[in-house]
C-alpha cells in the first residue's frame, strides 16, 4: 500500500507546483526509531544529480535541477531570468527568484518525524534527493539513479506533427511507420513505452503509480505512440488533453542514500516532476507540476 501527499504552491503567476509524491510502505523498510546508521545497510550509495536544463520557450528563462530544487545555478546566483534576454546581447539578466527547493515532513505510523528537505542544493554538497524512482518497497540503487540523472524533455510542435501524420495514417487506413515518431515523442518516459529502451539504453520500471503522463489514443493502458498516444500536461479535473510547447519530466527521490543535509530519516518518497511553458504571453505561461 502507498500513501500520497499533496502540495500546492502558487508563486508569482508564473509557476505552479502540484507535489502528489508516492511514498513506499512499511514492508522491507527500517522499524521505527532506527538511526541512518542502521538504514544504510539499503543500497544507500547513489551519487548525487548532476543535471541542469534552462526552460526557454517563453519570455522566462527557467533553470531546472533535478536533485529537488530548482532556479538558481547552484552557486550564487538566481536563474529565473525575466523577461529574457540574449545573453550575448549584454544586457544584464535580472532573476526574480533566487531559489526553490522541496521541503517535506511528517510522522510514521510509529510517531517518528521523518524528514526530507534541500537547501538550494547545499554549496556543501549535502543532499536528501537523488535521481530516480523507487521500487515498490520504497529502494533504489547506483545503477538507477545514474540512469535517471537526466530531464525528458517534448515540444508541442512535434506532438502536434505526431498527431497529423497518425491522423494521416488513420483516414488512408495504412500502418504508421514508427521510425516516423519524433525522438522526443518516442522517448517520453511513460508507463509501458516499447521504444524507451531504443532511446535511453534502460528500461522503465513497471510502476503502479504511472510515471510521465500521456494520452492514452488507444486506450490500452500503455504508452504507445504507434498507436496515436502522446504526451499531455495532467492537470486533475481537465478532462480535455491538453499539451504545451515545452514539457519536461523527471523523477528523483529521497532514499538513494543518507540525508546528510537534514540527518534525517528518510521518508522513501518518490517525486515525480512535470515543468511546461507556452510560447505565447497567457496569463500563465511557465508551470511545473510535481507527482
Amino acid at each position: 500500500m502507498k500513501t500520497k501527499i499533496q502540495l500546492l504552491i502558487i508563486m508569482l503567476g508564473f509557476c505552479v507546483i502540484e507535489t502528489q509524491a508516492h511514498v513506499g510502505p512499511n514492508h522491507g523498510a527500517p522499524t521505527p526509531g532506527t538511526s541512518n546508521s542502521q538504514t544504510a545497510s539499503y543500497r544507500m550509495d547513489c551519487a548525487q544529480a548532476t543535471q541542469a536544463y534552462d526552460m526557454d520557450i517563453n519570455n522566462v528563462r527557467a533553470r531546472l535541477l533535478n536533485g529537488g530544487d530548482v532556479w538558481w545555478d547552484g552557486n550564487s546566483n538566481g536563474r529565473y531570468v525575466v523577461p529574457k534576454v540574449d545573453p550575448a546581447s549584454g544586457v544584464p539578466e535580472v532573476s526574480s527568484l533566487f531559489a526553490g527547493a522541496v521541503w517535506l515532513g511528517g510522522l510514521d505510523p510509529g510517531g517518528n518525524l521523518k524528514v526530507a528537505c534541500q537547501q538550494f542544493g547545499s554549496s556543501t554538497g549535502a543532499t536528501d534527493f537523488w535521481p530516480g524512482p523507487l521500487t515498490e518497497i520504497g529502494v533504489t540503487g547506483t545503477d538507477t539513479c545514474a540512469d535517471w540523472d537526466k530531464f525528458f524533455t517534448v515540444f508541442g510542435e512535434d506532438i502536434d506533427n505526431h498527431r497529423n501524420m497518425f491522423e494521416f495514417a488513420e483516414d488512408n487506413d495504412i500502418e504508421y511507420n514508427p521510425d516516423l515518431i519524433p525522438i522526443d515523442i518516442k522517448g517520453w518516459p511513460a508507463r509501458g513505452n516499447p521504444h524507451f529502451f531504443e532511446i535511453h539504453q534502460f528500461e522503465l520500471p513497471d510502476a503502479v503509480q504511472g510515471l510521465a503522463p500521456f494520452f492514452d489514443y488507444d486506450q490500452n493502458t500503455i504508452y504507445t505512440p504507434e498507436g496515436g498516444d502522446y504526451p499531455i500536461i495532467q492537470v486533475r479535473g481537465c478532462e480535455m488533453p491538453n499539451y504545451a510547447d515545452e514539457m519536461t519530466f523527471w523523477i528523483y527521490n529521497d532514499a538513494g542514500g543518507l540525508h546528510t543535509e537534514t540527518n534525517g530519516d528518510a521518508i522513501r518518497m518518490e517525486v515525480q516532476v512535470q515543468a511546461f511553458a507556452f510560447a505565447t504571453n497567457d496569463e500563465i505561461n511557465n508551470m511545473t507540476f510535481q507527482r
